[in-house]
């Protein structure tokens, strides 16, 4: 038994709303297992515009485009989720369980102290239970499973205390990512494992940091590349590879599933931001929090702070 793992984030650049970051994990017959193939029955990359059967399955940023984007979405999202916790598609349950952070982090703003709704709103039950078994057809006919499937949310108050700690941006990705790849460690034993994940911004070399947050008893470092890196950790009882690489959630299946987990799970946050500060400015537009947008929605926001009770540390990103 042997396990293959994708890590993939969301939300990493915005002035406001949360970062975060999905995970998806496959039980597989070996390492070198092709589960673009595997699911290629109930899922693709980019389904034919008459294919209503098999779900969108790809980086988050080409199943959500266009109208009927969010949709996409949520429909595999939903599936997949119903694979793993049958019947359980709220979103505080999918937020709050392991890696999760401190529940005084995520509930810490206002507009995130009830979130009590769906993880896939447009998502009717029966449609996720008929589309995760056909899913679970393609996997089992292969010998393989879906082990875990989430994603781990990182509000703009729990933000600014990682950059305080780790330095920066780039530091505090990469230390969400460890916890994530610490949560899967546990959770696959003893079992080989191969984690995927997208490059770390401009960072080549991982080595040291590697030693330093996960602590294995020896690192091989099989390439540093620009187009990507690969380590093999050693621990007591097994061997556990780590693959950077450029466009991972094109590449590789786990880490597409794990972006999805992603923004479906930023989308869904930003519904609840946007919709607390609808009830205290209705003339307000909502945001997504990105670019010259988030810039307009802070300077229209930022002068009402203390009226609303709002502290800024948990409402804009210091980076």
């Amino acid at each position: 038994m042997v396990f293959l793992a994708g890590i993939d984030e969301a939300g990493y650049g915005p002035f406001v709303g949360p970062m975060t970051m999905g995970f998806s994990l496959f039980r597989v017959p070996q390492l070198d297992s092709d589960l673009w193939q595997i699911l290629s029955k109930s899922t693709a990359p980019k389904p034919d515009r008459k294919d209503l059967r098999r779900l969108w399955l790809n980086d988050s940023k080409k199943v959500h485009q266009g109208p009927k984007g969010r949709g996409r979405l949520e429909r595999t999202v939903a599936a997949f989720r119903e694979l793993v916790s049958p019947g359980n598609a709220l979103l505080d349950d999918w937020l709050s369980e392991p890696p999760a952070g401190s529940a005084r982090d995520l509930h810490a703003a206002p507009w995130f102290q009830k979130l009590d709704g769906a993880l896939c709103p447009s998502v009717e039950h029966d449609r996720a239970r008929l589309d995760a078994a056909a899913v679970h057809r393609d996997l089992e006919s292969a010998g393989c499973a879906v082990q875990a499937f989430g994603a781990r949310a990182v509000p703009a108050g729990e933000w600014n205390k990682l950059l305080a700690s780790t330095g920066g941006k780039g530091s505090a990705n990469f230390s969400v990512a460890m916890h994530l790849v610490r949560h899967l460690l546990e959770h696959t034993g003893d079992a080989p494992l191969r984690i995927e994940l997208d490059r770390q911004g401009a960072r080549m070399r991982y080595a040291d940091v590697l030693r330093t947050a996960l602590q294995p008893q020896g690192i091989e470092i099989h390439g540093e590349r620009p187009s990507g890196s690969t380590y093999s950790l050693k621990f007591p009882n097994r061997s556990v590879q780590l693959r950077f690489s450029e466009s991972a959630d094109s590449k590789h299946l786990p880490v597409a599933l794990a972006s999805l987990a992603a923004k479906q799970t930023r989308e869904r946050m930003m519904d609840e931001f946007n919709a607390w500060w609808t009830l205290k400015m209705p003339e307000l537009k909502p945001t997504k929090g990105y670019g010259v947008d988030g810039k307009r929605w802070l300077a229209e926001v930022q002068p009402h702070t203390p009226d609303n009770g709002v502290a800024l540390n948990l409402l804009r990103r210091d980076r």
